[in-house]
């Protein structure tokens, strides 16, 4: 599974914390670790300090490079959007054969993206 922005700003509200937690230990346990790429690290990380669960959630995840700069750009092209972070989840996505956690899913439905909602 593919994390985007909202699920580590979820991080930072206990009760949306515990329901990450809980998916990421699940995932762990069947031997899946969770994905995400650098430009949403670049979105979320802010202050270090303030986002001891966001760095403890990395040491358990892979994050990919941003992706392929042509390929993202024809995916917003035909999507209609501007956002190239979103598009490169949805590269990725199709790249990694998997899905994209979101709290925002209209954007990946324009994206032809396969996606779940929390």
């Amino acid at each position: 599974m593919i994390f985007d922005a909202g699920v580590f700003l979820a991080l930072e509200d206990p009760t949306r914390r515990r329901v990450i937690v809980a998916l990421v230990e699940l995932m762990r346990r069947e031997g899946v670790a969770p994905v995400t790429n650098d430009a949403v690290l670049a979105q979320v990380w802010r202050e270090p300090a303030r986002q001891v669960p966001l760095t403890k959630l990395l040491k358990m995840m892979t994050v990919y490079r941003f992706g392929d700069p042509r390929a993202i750009g024809i995916r917003c092209a035909k999507a209609g959007t501007s956002d190239v972070v979103d598009a490169s989840l949805a590269v990725l996505a199709d790249q990694l054969g998997l899905s994209v956690l979101t709290s925002d899913a209209d954007d990946f439905v324009r994206l032809n993206a396969p996606h779940q909602t929390f």
